[in-house]
């Protein structure tokens, strides 16, 4: 059986060019069968494309391919390269940032750049601005069909150099009934927020459900959110519209409204310049 592709880019569920790599991928092999992990990754944000591999790539076989585009330096001298995990996946994708989770956990046993001419769908040599389709989504169907292996795909460089995101390495601030860190991503869907604190982390910390926290937020160091918020196991602990705090499904302390978008509600936005403090 053949790996399953699964592809991950910031081009939006509007347009062609998620259609456009699919039809690659078929045109390499027909048999192939992609999957979609989410198309609406902030715009040229490697960090938020980092994450939202992080949470995914436990879940899927080992061997699976997956091909991340969210490239603001596609065409230039960045990297394109593929990593092979030590799970035995493979990640295709810009060396910009998007490895940094997964260069820590579950760690990249190796990591090649793709040959230029080899890795390169023919016909648009000409172009530089669609890597997606002419690197790779195309590297990943030659990988995933069996056409090309692995370690012909260009050459070994070391893992050590694999680019990490700054927001990595930004570590929270953990004290008895206290902490502080900065929100990590949010969801434009629901509209909850993902802070930087672990879930375990939070609870060594001191807190348990049931408490009631302070919690604020700062953006710039202008306080937006300062309120009272109950910390519960899920969101119907709290009325309609309520903000709740909660173990978040990714591992991360994460803060909502019960049936409401707290990102509009308050006006949150998140990166390092959003900041979130949180007492008991």
């Amino acid at each position: 059986m053949k790996p399953v592709i699964v592809l991950q880019t910031d081009f939006s569920e509007t347009g062609s060019a998620v259609a456009v790599m699919k039809g690659v991928i078929k045109r390499v092999d027909p048999t192939l069968e992609s999957e979609d992990l989410c198309h609406v990754i902030r715009k040229f944000d490697p960090f938020e494309a980092s994450l939202s591999l992080a949470r995914t790539v436990p879940y899927w076989p080992e061997g699976t391919v997956f091909v991340s585009v969210v490239d603001p330096g596609v065409g230039t001298s960045r990297k394109a390269c593929i990593a092979k995990l030590k799970t035995g996946s493979y990640v295709i994708t810009p060396d910009n940032g998007t490895l940094t989770h997964l260069k820590h956990e579950p760690g990249i046993s190796s990591v090649r750049e793709l040959d230029p001419v080899l890795c390169r769908y023919p016909g648009n040599e000409e172009v530089s601005v669609f890597h997606g389709r002419d690197i790779f989504a195309y590297t990943a169907a030659l990988l995933a069909s069996g056409k090309i292996p692995y370690t012909r795909l260009g050459k070994k460089y070391p893992a050590e150099e694999v680019i990490e995101c700054e927001e990595y390495h930004r570590k929270p601030e953990l004290s008895l009934s206290h902490v502080k860190g900065f929100l990590l991503t949010g969801s434009n869907h629901f509209g909850g927020v993902v802070m930087n604190i672990l879930n375990a982390e939070f609870d060594q910390c001191g807190f348990a459900e049931g408490d009631v926290c302070r919690i604020r937020i700062t953006h710039e160091g202008k306080t937006v959110f300062d309120e009272k918020v109950p910390y519960e196991k899920s969101f119907g602990y709290v009325k309609k519209g309520a903000p709740v705090l909660y173990k978040g499904s990714g591992k991360y302390i994460s803060l909502d409204c019960n049936q409401d978008h707290f990102m509009n509600r308050y006006g949150i936005g998140f990166g390092l310049d959003w900041e979130a403090e949180i007492w008991k």
